[in-house]
């Protein structure tokens, strides 16, 4: 298990529930749906149930879908299950068979055809058995494999990651990290807008258009367009920045519907990031205060906060609000410098010194750039390094 990862209360209610449809399906065929988009939060779960059924004296198995041969009941067999004492089984790899794509789309097809018809193979093999999905590939299983729908077991929806980040070394990108909940998450949809777009449409006729089940695909949908924006990856900028606002915006929407508060961070932030690269400063500033309001209400995130003080400092800095960015710099910086974080520390001198820069306070901000350049050494935090040496030459170089 990962110290770096903490439920949040939505998530721990989850896993919860899991583990008891685990445990009460102990020596009977029961197939649980775990839906999950993040990877790191997929391990933490799995880790946490494993050992604790583990400490019950209960075998785990993990199971892992064959491209060539994606059943449930492929992966029992090379699972080499054993019958002498209760036990569950994970299996994994269905976000892989939807990765692969358009010309490989017959997998996929393969893997729902194997759910629909393989209810009785499955007899076998008397254990409760979690099968791990993304979020889109739910809308394809109701439409694609119904009788396996009618008679799976619950659907377990665990929403984004929540980072303890008083155990990790944080990059300078404060807007990356404020964007993330994983790093993996970005630009990793395990479908195509075109397929996200196809499950959408699917998913609003099974659940209608307010359903706690379609808020994922909003999200993925939402996150995928601001990142093609983001890195310049789509032809018509306008028209994704408007879509990838829709979506998040309606993700939003139902995120606080259904109190799903890490969620809801993740995608305040995602579409505030999409603003702030924009210019766009009045909506991002909007959006981030109401994250920071939100983080407020969640143990752990006082790094978090103290990033978005940082970034309500740029926005300022940025409007030309000198005052107004140094006010909230310092906050940044006291509450860094009271956590001792000293890759926080750096962030913060690293902001005056830009600051001063445009003030005109040469020596003082040259002061505030070596003091982040020292840190950032002794932290051996070299991409950091490479980021604040690039941004302060080109700020010499324009002025020159």
């Amino acid at each position: 298990m990962s110290n770096l990862i903490v439920l949040n209360e939505e998530n721990a209610n989850t896993y919860d529930r899991l583990v008891v449809s685990l445990e009460a399906g102990l020596g009977t065929l029961q197939i649980l749906i775990a839906v999950c988009d993040n990877s790191a939060l997929k391990k933490e779960v799995i880790s946490r149930y494993e050992a604790e059924l583990e400490a019950q004296g209960v075998r785990v198995y993990r199971l892992a879908l064959n491209l060539e041969e994606p059943s449930l009941l492929q992966a029992l067999i090379d699972g080499k299950i054993e019958f002498n004492q209760q036990a569950i089984a994970t299996a994994l790899g269905a976000e892989k068979l939807s990765n692969l794509g358009a010309s490989n789309r017959e997998k996929l097809d393969s893997f729902l055809g194997y759910l629909q018809w393989t209810r009785e193979a499955l007899r076998g093999y008397p254990l409760p058995m979690v099968l791990w999905l993304p979020s889109a590939l739910l809308v394809e299983i109701v439409k694609r494999a119904p009788d396996f729908w009618s008679w799976r077991g619950g659907v377990f929806n665990f929403g984004f990651a929540k980072f303890d980040f008083s155990k990790v070394q944080i990059s300078y990108n404060r807007d990356f990290m404020l964007a993330q909940s994983d790093t993996s998450q970005r630009s990793s949809s395990v479908l195509s807008v075109r397929q996200l777009e196809d499950s959408l449409a699917e998913a609003l006729t099974t659940w209608g258009e307010d359903s706690a089940n379609i808020e994922p695909i909003y999200a993925q949908l939402g996150k995928l367009y601001a990142d093609r924006v983001l890195d310049g990856k789509t032809d018509d900028r306008e028209r994704e920045t408007v879509l990838a606002e829709t979506y998040l915006k309606r993700a939003i929407d139902i995120q606080k519907t259904y109190k799903r508060r890490s969620d809801l961070i993740h995608s305040l932030n995602s579409l505030a990031y999409m603003y702030k690269f924009l210019g766009y400063w009045d909506k991002a500033e909007s959006l981030y205060k109401e994250s920071l309001d939100e983080l407020r209400e969640e143990p752990y995130n006082k790094e978090r906060i103290a990033f978005i003080w940082g970034v309500l400092g740029d926005i300022e800095r940025n409007r030309g609000n000198w005052d107004a960015a140094e006010s909230l710099y310092r906050q940044s910086l006291q509450l860094s410098t009271e956590l001792g974080g000293l890759d926080l520390i750096a962030e913060g001198n690293f902001d005056f010194a830009l600051l001063e820069k445009q003030r005109g306070n040469l020596t003082l901000a040259k002061q505030y750039y070596n003091k982040a350049k020292t840190i950032y050494q002794q932290l051996g935090a070299i991409k950091d390094l490479e980021f604040i040496e690039k941004e302060w030459n080109l700020i010499e170089q324009s002025e020159s």
